[in-house]
Order: structure tokens, then sequence, then C-alpha cells
């Protein structure tokens, strides 16, 4: 198993319709479509980065799931819809996490 990273900055002035549209909707898709979502916040001292975590069996599963995700009817209809005034996100960021051999060891 692996965990992905992903960070999400938000253009300065579209900070919270990016969170609004994590918290109405897409995280209601992301249920539909299987993410097993570990956690998800945003930094403490800036509301325009947004992380979260979610796991996969390896990094070919989650380039596929996010290739099948970005090609969903509902993601495109959604994304379309909230970005009809522009663009919400500056960049994304996504780094692959495993656990080192010492700390599996340890359990």
């Amino acid at each position: 198993m692996i965990l992905e990273l992903r960070e999400y900055v938000a253009l300065p002035d579209r900070a919270e319709d990016l969170h609004r549209r994590f918290g109405e909707e897409t995280l209601d898709l992301f249920d539909e479509v299987g993410l097993d979502l570990r956690g998800f916040w945003h930094a403490a001292d800036e509301r325009r980065r947004i992380v979260y975590l979610c796991a996969f069996a390896d990094v070919a599963v989650a380039v596929a799931f996010w290739e099948a995700f970005r090609a969903d009817p509902r993601w495109i209809a959604l994304k379309e819809r909230t970005e009809a005034t522009g663009p919400l996100i500056e960049k994304i960021e996504s780094t692959y996490l495993v656990e080192p051999d010492y700390v599996v060891a340890r359990r």
C-alpha cells in the first residue's frame, strides 16, 4: 500500500470557492467512486493550501484512478460548473509515500 499526499493551492481570491466545492460536492463524489480518503486538512495559517491523504495499492493504481476520475462525466460537469467564472486552482502537487523498512520492522 502507498499513501498519496495531494496538495492544492487555490488562486488567491478563490480559496473559499475551492473549499465549497470540496465540502459540498467533491467529497461526495470521492465516496461514490471509492477513493480511500485517509485525512483532509488546510494549512492553519493559509486556507488556500488544502492537503489530503488517500491510499492505493500502488502508484500504478493511483495513476489509473486519477485518469479515470478526470474522465468521469460527473467530475467534468462539476468542474465546468464550478469554474464557469474562472479556474479555482493555482497548482496541484502529488507525492507518493511509503513507509521505510525500519518502520515496518518495528511493528
